[in-house]
C-alpha cells in the first residue's frame, strides 16, 4: 500500500455543452494560460486544487492518466483535415498529444519531476495507480502527483457507444487528483491496487473475508442486478454512494475515492470489470 497526503476533484455534469473553464481557472489561480484548451484546463484546475498550499518538492512526479485524452483537439483536427482541407493549427497539433496537460500542470506547481501519460482500454486509473504504487514501493520516486482528467463528449448517443455504457448513463467530466508517497505521517488515508485479475470465485473468497466496517462501491461496467446479488450475498458489507452528483467518464474511480475520503471513515472497495473478470482497488482511512 501507499499513502495519500492531499485529494482534490473538479467534478461537473454539462448539460449542452462544455462549460468555459478559463474565467474559472483565472479566478482560482490568478493567471491566464493561452494556447491552452478545454482538456489541459481542466487537469489544471484539478491539480492546483490538489496542491493548494503545499510546496511541493520540485521533484515530484506528475502521472496524468486518461480514458479518451484530448478528445476536443482530436476532433477539431479531423474537421481540419478531412472536411476543410486544412493542415492542423499549429497549437491543436501540439495539444493533440495528451501529455502537454502534464507539461501545464508541471509549469504550473514548477515541478521537474518525471512526467507520465498513462492510458488503458478498461482500466486507466488502476494502471496510472499501479505504475506510482511501483515506483514509489522501489524508491524510483519520492513523491506522486496522480490525476485523471477526461473531459465530457458532445454527441451524447455516440459517446455513449464508444464508451461502452448504456443509453441511458449520464455523462460527465472531471480532474481529480491524489498527492502519494510512501510516508505515514500526516497521510489521509491508504491506497492499494491489487494487480491481478480476479475471477469471480476469487472476488467472492476475498469479499467473504471483508470485516464489517467495509463499504463497496461499482464501476459503471458492472451490471446493476450483479451489484445487487454481492450486495445480498455479502451482508457484513455496506454500499458506498458518493453525495456529491456526478456523470460517468473513465476515470470516474478517483472521483470515488476522494469523495469516500470526505464522507466517510472506514474501508473502501471499488470493483471494476471488463465483462469477464474484475480488478479492485483499495482505500482505508480508519488507521494510517
Amino acid at each position: 500500500m501507499i499513502f495519500i497526503h492531499a485529494a482534490a476533484s473538479h467534478n461537473t455534469i454539462p448539460r449542452e455543452r462544455q462549460p468555459d473553464l478559463a474565467a474559472e481557472l483565472q479566478a482560482l489561480t490568478g493567471k491566464v494560460y493561452r494556447r491552452t484548451d478545454h482538456f489541459i484546463q481542466l487537469a489544471l484546475l484539478g491539480a492546483h486544487k490538489a496542491a493548494g498550499d503545499k510546496e511541493l518538492p520540485d521533484q515530484t512526479a506528475i502521472y496524468l492518466t486518461s480514458g479518451q485524452g484530448n478528445i476536443s483537439v482530436f476532433d477539431r483536427i479531423c474537421k481540419q483535415r478531412r472536411q476543410e482541407n486544412l493542415l492542423p493549427r499549429p497549437v491543436d497539433f501540439i495539444n493533440l498529444l495528451s501529455n502537454s496537460a502534464g507539461f501545464y500542470v508541471a509549469s504550473h506547481l514548477g515541478l521537474d519531476g518525471k512526467n507520465l501519460f498513462v492510458t488503458h482500454h478498461r482500466f486507466p486509473v488502476q494502471m496510472a495507480l499501479l505504475a506510482a504504487q511501483n515506483d514509489l514501493r522501489l524508491g524510483k520516486q519520492h513523491m506522486v502527483l496522480l490525476g485523471g482528467v477526461d473531459e465530457w463528449i458532445p454527441g451524447q448517443t455516440l459517446a455513449r457507444k464508444l464508451l461502452g455504457v448504456s443509453p441511458t448513463t449520464r455523462l460527465g467530466e472531471g480532474s481529480n487528483w491524489l498527492l502519494l508517497n510512501n510516508e505515514a505521517q500526516d497521510a489521509m488515508a491508504t491506497i492499494e491496487v491489487h494487480p491481478q485479475l480476479l475471477s469471480s470465485s476469487l472476488l467472492a473468497a476475498l469479499l467473504s473475508y471483508a470485516p464489517g466496517s467495509t463499504y463497496l462501491i461499482f464501476s459503471h461496467r458492472v451490471d446493476q442486478d450483479e451489484v445487487s446479488g454481492f450486495m445480498r450475498r455479502y451482508r457484513q458489507c455496506r454500499l458506498f454512494a458518493p453525495e456529491e452528483p456526478s456523470g460517468y467518464y473513465e476515470t470516474h474511480l478517483l472521483f470515488t475515492l476522494i469523495s469516500f475520503l470526505r464522507q466517510k471513515k472506514g474501508r473502501l472497495i471499488h470493483i471494476d470489470t471488463d465483462g469477464d473478470q474484475y480488478m479492485i482497488t483499495t482505500l482505508a482511512n480508519d488507521v494510517v
